[in-house]
């Protein structure tokens, strides 16, 4: 009786963890001035919408299911979850407000509402967009994909607005899209420190654990700038994969990402500045998301005056030229699409996604379907 309650136990144990693993969470992260419970509640409303569509629309395409869902052996959980981080910033909000209530005696009604606006947008843009205040963001992100990601599921990244610069920061940080090995052997080290990392197994890293770690520092005029104490160098090596494990992002945890209302390139232009050297996290992200069967998507209304697109669309073979580095296709891609209007004045297409969640779903399945397409032209074997 004992042996059939254990026998029993383990095959509960066996279903949970089979449901656990079947399912592809979305994260939802806010964008600027969304900084008052109000307007929290609105965003969670609009998620909650938004994701109703998103599963119906995701899980009835043919090449979701196929490419992303794994022939339906995954399912999307149907329960969004929206990352708010619009009270990280509040103390700062709060300064800003009382400077516009000693405006509000000296300034016409109309002028005062449009400056406040403005400010409160731009505010929240400018500041998660600097390191000290996204760096925290990040690590609480990380905690709540690694929840997840413990629990068997896969993730899905949506970043609205200014929000799209924390779903890009999270690639180029937590992504474990490093080679460190190849780089070292490739890095103006000398043969010593080569030869004591070529015989070393070392796990492909992110940007978080090296830079944790002490193997590396930044030159803005140059690339990489490893430890260059050779002792100092062998002993962050020995640890580097303790740091990897501790700080990087499993690289089969995340299977998408979307960005949507995005300013981001006039934020972080630079990124994409063949002189910028930072340049070169840029080019083995897409180098990792194309190898991983990832999906890269930017996708806005035509009409949204801060939607601003990443750049152009590249085949396979481009984007490999283009960033001058090897890739394995295996399914990956990266593709924006910002042809489609929100059927609403310019001035209200900013905020149209949430209202229009039927509409935009169905442009996100589209963008899927014709950035693999476009991305794979020339690779008839994928």
């Amino acid at each position: 009786m004992k042996k059939f309650i254990i026998l029993l136990m383990f095959l509960a144990l066996g279903v949970n963890l089979s449901h656990a693993q079947n399912e592809v969470s979305f994260i939802y992260l806010n964008g600027s001035n969304t900084n008052t419970e109000e307007s929290k509640e609105d965003f969670i409303k609009g998620v909650n919408k938004l994701h109703k569509e998103i599963v119906k629309q995701f899980s009835a395409d043919e090449l979701i299911n196929q490419k992303y869902l794994k022939e339906g052996n995954l399912t999307i959980n149907k329960t969004p979850y929206p990352f708010y981080w619009g009270d990280m910033s509040r103390d700062e909000i709060e300064i800003i407000n009382e400077e516009f209530n000693i405006l509000k005696a000296i300034s016409p009604k109309p002028a005062n509402y449009v400056r406040k606006f403005i400010a409160m947008c731009l505010h929240d843009a400018i500041w998660v967009s600097k390191t000290e205040n996204m760096y925290p963001i990040i690590q609480k992100l990380h905690k709540e994909i690694m929840n997840e990601y413990n629990k068997g599921n896969k993730l899905v990244l949506i970043g609205y607005s200014a929000g799209t610069f924390i779903v890009q920061q999270y690639m180029t940080i937590k992504m474990p899209v490093i080679k460190i090995k190849d780089s070292i052997l490739k890095s103006k080290l000398d043969d010593n420190y080569k030869n004591y990392v070529s015989y070393r197994n070392l796990d492909d890293t992110c940007t978080d654990a090296i830079f944790n770690s002490k193997l590396v520092t930044y030159d803005i005029v140059d690339e990489f700038v490893f430890e260059n104490d050779i002792k100092s160098f062998k002993t962050k090596i020995d640890t580097l994969n303790e740091y990897t494990k501790k700080l990087c992002t499993p690289k089969d945890a995340i299977i998408g990402g979307i960005n949507y209302a995005s300013p981001y390139t006039l934020f972080y232009s630079d990124l994409y500045d063949k002189n910028y050297k930072m340049s070169e996290i840029m080019a083995l992200s897409y180098k990792f998301i194309v190898e991983n069967n990832m999906f890269w998507l930017t996708v806005n209304y035509s009409d949204d005056p801060l939607g601003f697109p990443t750049s152009g669309n590249l085949t396979f073979d481009e984007i490999e030229k283009e960033i001058n580095l090897d890739i394995n296709p295996n399914g990956g891609f990266i593709y924006d699409k910002s042809d489609k209007t929100s059927r609403r004045t310019f001035l209200l297409a900013h905020l149209a996604y949430f209202k229009t969640a039927k509409r935009y779903a169905k442009i996100l399945v589209d963008a899927i379907n014709e950035g693999y397409v476009l991305f794979y032209s020339n690779n008839t074997d994928l």
